[in-house]
């Protein structure tokens, strides 16, 4: 009976982690978000892993379209009162509600239907 004896290799050691600039990754990112852009093929071009680039565009959501705001972010809301102490109520079709929120404003002229109304507001308000 023979009995081969081979050494025992350690696995070799990993190197160093790859630091890359903020500037390499922001590039990068705004590769990746034009559209058609494969993140696996860019990934491998710049020999990186594909779930570093996601993390990375998590990392610089602001180079989204425009920067949009963080979802759930809370905005101040203002409620004014009316002038008189009895307040009349105005015909559906006659009145107009004015929503800002953000840059962004909501007119809704003449009969607006409720259940609609609290389908939107329950959407855009917190």
């Amino acid at each position: 009976m023979d009995t081969k004896i081979q050494p025992v290799i350690p696995p070799a050691k990993r190197g160093p982690y790859r630091q890359h600039s903020t500037e390499f990754k922001r590039a990068v990112v705004a590769r990746s978000l034009v559209a058609g852009t494969s993140v696996s093929r860019l990934a491998r071009e710049f020999n990186i892993d594909a779930n570093q680039v996601f993390t990375w565009r998590k990392q610089f959501a602001d180079m989204r379209e425009g920067g949009a705001e963080k979802a759930g972010q809370l905005l101040p809301v203002t409620v004014l009162e009316s002038a008189g102490a009895d307040v009349e109520c105005a015909s559906p079709s006659s009145g107009v509600i004015l929503l800002t929120v953000g840059p962004v404003q909501l007119r809704l002229e003449g009969g607006v239907d409720a259940t609609t109304l609290a389908q939107v507001l329950t959407r855009l308000l917190p």
